[in-house]
């Protein structure tokens, strides 16, 4: 005889799986929705190679005992494709934000990332054959089209005015969707935090190695630089290391494109920082913002 509690199982299990996806995608959302005032204030007093390598270095020192701790238990043959993930999650578009927003508001930076859901389903359909249906193509489009909509009214201007610099951050958009169906594809087996830790680690080393030791002279730690090492420090440790285990977690019990839709809120909470710095919000935040979470739910419909 079938009990009850055998029958019941599959249900909570499925509402067990649910409430982990979106726990993990708002937590990551407020993590990543504020990294980009971390960002900029690291800037204030650190050139984008200091600032980009300091947060690296950060992640890399949290995750190296675990890092040490967890890489013999990944197959060799997954070493180069955990080395590859890395480099498209942290390395790469540590260097490319940072340069960009030496040119761009911290807040124009954090919308533009919401192009992360195209990529990944580009990525999905032309490499790894995947499958979305019209809904959820659908929901990608509004969200496209709700952050363009911030991206116009955070600028402070009628029209939103391109330069060269906003490249780099669809460039750092590639990576992030890249890695996602790398992740997806290929390392699924592999545990969150195995992954996460000896991810980060490993390039917080080649940080260390290729960019801290042979430019030593250019990191000064004074006094007045200590608002900004503070800043990155806490970007390294929460927005990289942190984030990167949740973010694998989150792609371990999801789809890709489930798991790039939080890009689709961090704008909201770039809207919100700006809220609370005395920034102007009108209607049209509002409507945005509200598009954005629709086309979120739309996304989610997944087969």
């Amino acid at each position: 005889m079938i009990s009850e509690s055998t029958l019941t199982r599959p249900a909570s299990m499925k509402a067990s799986a649910s409430f982990q996806k979106w726990f993990y995608l708002a937590a990551l959302t407020l993590i990543w929705g504020s990294s980009y005032i971390l960002i900029k204030v690291g800037l204030q007093g650190y050139g984008y190679v200091e600032s980009a390598t300091l947060r690296l270095m950060a992640a890399g020192i949290t995750f190296l005992p675990l890092g040490l701790r967890y890489i013999t238990s990944i197959p060799r043959r997954k070493i180069p494709l955990v080395l590859l993930s890395g480099m498209l999650a942290m390395f790469i578009p540590s260097y490319l934000f940072s340069l960009s927003q030496q040119h761009l508001q911290s807040s124009v930076a954090g919308i533009l990332v919401a192009m992360t859901p195209a990529f990944t389903l580009i990525f999905s359909v032309v490499f790894f054959r995947k499958t979305y249906s019209f809904v959820q193509v659908a929901g990608l489009v509004l969200g496209l089209l709700c952050c363009i909509t911030l991206s116009v009214i955070s600028s402070g201007s009628i029209t939103f005015s391109l330069n060269g610099y906003v490249f780099l951050i669809v460039a750092a958009t590639m990576c992030y969707g890249l890695n996602i169906n790398v992740v997806k594809q290929y390392l699924s087996d592999i545990p969150p935090l195995h992954l996460s830790a000896v991810a980060v680690s490993i390039n917080g080393m080649i940080a260390f190695v290729a960019v801290f030791i042979p430019n030593f002279d250019r990191f000064e730690f004074a006094t007045g630089t200590l608002p900004s090492l503070a800043a990155l420090l806490t970007l390294g440790i929460l927005a990289t290391a942190l984030a990167q285990l949740i973010h694998n977690k989150l792609i371990s019990v999801s789809s890709p494109l489930f798991a790039s839709t939080m890009t689709y809120l961090i704008p909201v909470v770039a809207v919100m920082w700006g809220f609370l710095d005395h920034e102007p919000l009108v209607v049209l935040h509002f409507i945005a913002i509200a598009g954005i979470l629709v086309s979120v739910y739309m996304i989610r419909r997944e087969r």
